[in-house]
């Protein structure tokens, strides 16, 4: 970088290699987000949906049994991998779960502050942005559920910060990063697809490198697209189609019929969905852009932008694709905002890396004038946009999670429960009884799959269910038909009880 056109206020604050100071930077990070989480469980945040426990019980069945893709169907196998094996170690509970989910989410802090460094290479910018990217409420939520978006993202956030590097050897390590990461969501491997090219592009335009370097620029290269080609592969494999888990996905979504928005719509729905859930991160950026148009900032402003030129490049990219895949059903069928996580990483570190080039410089009423642009903002998104687009639907099923675990405590090993399914929250109670194997699913809800009637509208064909299934218990909705035939239950806990054979035979 040419030294001669940054400010030297600047320079003097730019992050050293000190490594009591980077320690102090990212236990600072990780410090903040450990508090962050602990507030969102301490509030009752739990789960974004209940694909969260039915992750927990794929992980729990991994434990039981590993094999190299624990869910069957199209989910990626990489965070089974993960929390699965810790099972193995400390038990298949959902509390080991949700231990493995926080402890992941302070890794991913660290990892998009280290991400932060590279790109700003200014501590107070990169330490600022970091900290932003911990904390906004996106962060946060996946930071504790038991969901791979957040550890992803990171992992594909210190990709992108590879590319302004010129250092093969860490965009090398970048690229082990993004296995693990297209083993984990799809999202991703646009971006990964992306990053190859850039560093396909870096390996041939120079001929100035070591052999040493065109081998790790090689190897990032043929790494970045590794774990999707190992996936399609297994899908050919296994399963004679090598794109039979994204036909799944849209499978599913249009059995679901989830929307009647046009194409357009469509196209526009992942934008919408960031700027509508995350409102004060788009806002302060807007601020601080118009103020780095001023001619005072403006080379502030064009020098923080340039290390942020190919990381933003493959967003837009990879938004591009996903928008594409939402018109033809390839894309997630609620929250997609989570598959933007990237996107909203990025654009905190940028708000960062700008308040901290700007803000210092900037005149006294310009500060004014932002201050008050921030607080209209602020109290617009929080009273407004929030409350008007109020469709966070989280997961709760505190009655689900409460009835598995008092069947996990009586429950004799071996034996199995027969369950009552009524919606999809039977995963919850899955989850939290932690034998996946022992729980007796009633019926499919798979909207691709032929429905069939509950066993539970009455008792006779109860019985027949019990009998085929060898089960000596069942954990039943309290709305359903056979309740008035089964007398008083072991236990109830909201809309659900539990019985033993005694009650039917």
């Amino acid at each position: 970088m040419d030294s001669r056109r940054v400010d030297p206020d600047l320079t003097a604050q730019r992050a050293t290699d000190d490594p009591q100071a980077r320690l102090f930077d990212f236990s600072l990070i990780v410090i903040v987000k450990a508090i962050a989480c602990a507030l969102a469980l301490a509030l009752g945040f739990r789960a974004v949906s209940d694909d969260d426990f039915a992750r927990v019980t794929i992980a729990q069945t991994f434990a039981h049994q590993p094999v190299f893709d624990p869910s069957g169907t199209s989910w990626l196998p990489f965070p089974f991998w993960i929390t699965g094996s810790t099972m193995l170690v400390a038990g298949r509970s959902l509390l080991t779960a949700r231990i493995v989910s926080f402890v992941l989410g302070l890794i991913s802090a660290a990892i998009v502050g280290a991400a932060a460094f590279r790109l700003t290479n200014h501590r107070r910018g990169a330490l600022l942005g970091a900290i932003f990217a911990a904390v906004f409420p996106w962060s946060v939520r996946l930071g504790v559920a038991t969901v791979p978006e957040l550890l992803t993202a990171a992992l594909g956030v210190f990709a992108l910060s590879t590319l302004a590097d010129p250092n093969p050897r860490t965009r090398c390590l970048a690229s082990l990063g993004l296995v693990c990461a297209t083993l984990s969501r799809y999202d991703v491997w646009p971006l990964a697809a992306a990053f190859a090219a850039y560093t396909f592009y870096d390996l041939v335009r120079s001929d100035k490198q070591l052999p040493k370097q065109r081998f790790f620029l090689g190897a990032a290269m043929v790494l970045a697209v590794a774990g999707p080609a190992l996936w399609i592969a297994w899908n050919h494999i296994s399963r004679g189609n090598a794109f039979d888990s994204l036909d799944r996905v849209a499978a599913y979504r249009r059995a679901l019929g989830t929307s009647d928005d046009g194409a357009v719509m469509r196209f526009f729905a992942y934008p919408i969905a960031m700027i509508q859930h995350e409102p004060e991160l788009f806002g302060a950026l807007g601020i601080l852009l118009a103020l780095g148009q001023t001619a005072k900032l403006r080379p502030l402003a064009r020098e923080a932008w340039r290390s942020y030129q190919r990381p933003l490049v493959v967003a837009l990219l990879q938004l591009a694709f996903l928008s594409v895949a939402m018109i033809k059903d390839g894309a997630p069928t609620h929250h997609p905002e989570r598959a933007l996580l990237v996107h909203l990483l990025l654009c905190a570190l940028l708000v960062g890396n700008l308040a901290a080039a700007l803000l210092p410089k900037a005149d006294r009423i310009v500060r004014f004038v932002a201050f008050g642009a921030a607080t209209s903002v602020l109290i617009t998104s929080l009273f407004v946009v929030r409350r008007w687009f109020r469709g966070d639907d989280f997961a709760v099923r505190q009655d689900e999670v409460a009835t598995g675990l008092f069947v996990r405590s009586t429950l004799p090993e071996g034996e199995k429960i027969l369950v009552d399914v009524v919606d999809y929250g039977y995963f919850a109670f899955v989850a939290a009884f932690s034998r996946p194997e022992h729980a007796i699913l009633d019926r499919n809800l798979d909207p691709r799959q032929p429905q069939v009637g509950s066993s539970f509208q009455n008792l006779e064909t109860l019985r027949l269910k019990v009998d085929e299934a060898h089960v000596r218990w069942i954990v039943v909705n309290l709305s359903s038909p056979v309740v008035k035939n089964l007398g008083v239950p072991l236990f109830t806990q909201g809309k659900f009880g539990v019985w033993n054979e005694r009650a039917w035979r």
